[in-house]
């Protein structure tokens, strides 16, 4: 077999698209937990964005590997990913998983070593078991109600941005965690699209998903509910972030701080326009066609990367602003 087509098969099963939003997510923490470009060079800084990136990995890694017999009933994409398992091996596949979590896990040993902290081992401990739990079984979070949300938000969401913003800055200040949180409820909002189009696949084959659970209409209420409360966190988070690093150098591109955040808003807001577009066409759909006619269109409409990438997009053109406006390049 050759050495491309295992590739391919890995890039498949570890989800490469989300590489879109996953390298601008890096960036917009680094923006707003660094005070100087020097900082990416350290070496706690660079093993924890390695980290970061083979945790996430393994998550989708371990969806893949548990779902084969339902992807492989889906029409779209899905159904791709059984096939990539099959490619690299069953056993192989249970290897690699597990060679990348002790590999991230010995990164983060060393990174809890040189900053003299069990804060890094500790948020990559619960980010894996969240993370695993949400599709391994017994603990198979994604089919138990309201661990759905809380699993998937922590694991992706919430303590991956933590862990690198505590490797960049040493510490996770309030205002911070604010604006982690708002983050987590507005993404895992864009999320529950992603849910919404592998309903009747759900439903076929007894996966309690949110939309299952609760209904398709109702599940996409939610993930509009978590967009708007998550946008209000994320944008009180991203002020009180502003009045600090304003507080310490008095302006930012030669404006108070209030100016920058009246700056800084539509732009975060333009980089959301395109999930929450998507969404409430999704919700319309669900209102006005029947279920199955509704599904095919979100299939059609849904390019969830895409919409979760836009997202963080306009937060990174903030965070950048936010870094090179005080002055700490």
């Amino acid at each position: 077999m050759k050495a491309a087509e295992v590739l391919r098969a890995y890039l498949w099963t570890s989800r490469g698209e989300y590489l879109a939003a996953e390298v601008p997510a890096l960036f917009t923490l680094f923006f707003l937990g660094a005070t100087s470009l020097d900082r990416f060079l350290a070496p706690e800084v660079l093993e924890g964005m390695a980290v970061f990136v083979l945790l996430f990995f393994f998550g989708f890694m371990a969806n893949a590997y548990t779902d084969q017999e339902i992807d492989s009933r889906y029409t779209i994409f899905k159904n791709r990913l059984p096939g990539a398992v099959r490619t690299i091996g069953q056993r192989n596949f249970r290897i690699l998983m597990a060679l990348q979590v002790a590999a991230a896990f010995a990164l983060t040993a060393h990174i809890s070593y040189l900053m003299s902290s069990w804060i890094p081992l500790a948020l990559a401990a619960v980010g894996t078991f969240f993370g695993a739990g949400y599709s391994l079984p017994p603990l198979h979070f994604k089919v138990r109600g309201w661990l759905h949300p809380v699993s998937l938000s922590v694991s992706i969401f919430f303590i991956p941005p933590a862990f690198i913003v505590y490797t960049i800055a040493g510490s996770l200040s309030p205002e911070m965690l604010l604006f982690l949180a708002g983050v987590s409820v507005l993404h895992y909002g864009i999320e529950i699209a992603n849910q919404a189009i592998d309903y009747n696949e759900d439903l076929a084959a007894g996966v309690r998903s949110p939309p299952v659970r609760w209904g398709l209409k109702n599940s996409l209420v939610l993930g509009l509910a978590c967009v708007v409360a998550g946008g209000l966190l994320e944008l009180s988070g991203m002020f009180l972030l502003v009045l600090a690093r304003a507080g310490a150098v008095g302006t930012l591109l030669g404006l108070p701080a209030w100016q920058f955040f009246a700056l800084a808003v539509p732009i975060v807001l333009s980089g959301y326009a395109l999930p929450v577009r998507g969404l409430w066409r999704m919700y319309r759909a669900s209102l006005t066609r029947p279920v199955a006619e509704a599904t095919m269109y979100m299939k059609r409409i849904c390019t969830y990367s895409l919409w979760q990438a836009s997202g963080i997009l306009g937060l990174m053109v903030v965070a950048g602003l936010l870094f090179f406006g005080s002055g700490s390049a």
